[in-house]
């Protein structure tokens, strides 16, 4: 699997059709995973969504239509995060796992999880969340991460969701 981590945001551009998305209008957002390329983030016109076949995509979501007026992000969709954080569940593969370390703190820090205990082990840095939606405590262990790597996952994140976890 390539190791490329960055995520482009969104096109507005139907990766069906090629036409663009107009401004305020709903599309959706697909998540697809290459050999070649690593994570791939297709945006779709909500026309052409029902004839495109999900069953490739890792992840996928409707967004609300952007505005072109606006100076900033739009907020972000926490329980698409928290889906997204379940999606990644317990995969044994390094990227994914740092992925999902960095989506917990995110969480913890917006309080849609709540730490319970954190500490550093040989295996890497371990959390304890507790997740109030599925009533159960959760343990994540991020692996061992170079600063550049910490860079790369939170530049993932912020495309992956359209918003800026510089404070993470």
């Amino acid at each position: 699997m390539a190791e490329a981590w960055h995520i482009g945001r969104s096109t507005r551009t139907c990766a069906k059709t090629g036409e663009e998305i107009p401004p305020e209008v709903p599309y959706y957002s697909a998540l697809l995973e290459t050999d070649d390329e690593g994570w791939i983030r297709r945006d779709y016109s909500a026309e052409a969504w029902p004839e495109v076949d999900t069953g490739e995509f890792f992840s996928y979501w409707k967004n609300k239509g952007y505005s072109p007026k606006a100076d900033k992000r739009p907020p972000v969709d926490y329980d698409r995060m928290l889906d997204f954080f379940d999606a990644l569940g317990d995969s044994e593969e390094r990227g994914k796992r740092l992925l999902r370390y960095v989506i917990a703190l995110v969480l913890v820090r917006r309080r849609r999880l709540r730490l319970e205990d954190m500490s550093r082990t040989d295996a890497g840095d371990r959390l304890v969340v507790y997740d109030r939606r599925h009533e159960k405590t959760l343990e994540i262990v991020s692996p061992e991460a170079t600063r550049e790597d910490l860079e790369k996952t939170q530049e993932q994140l912020n495309n992956l969701f359209d918003s800026d976890f510089s404070d993470v």
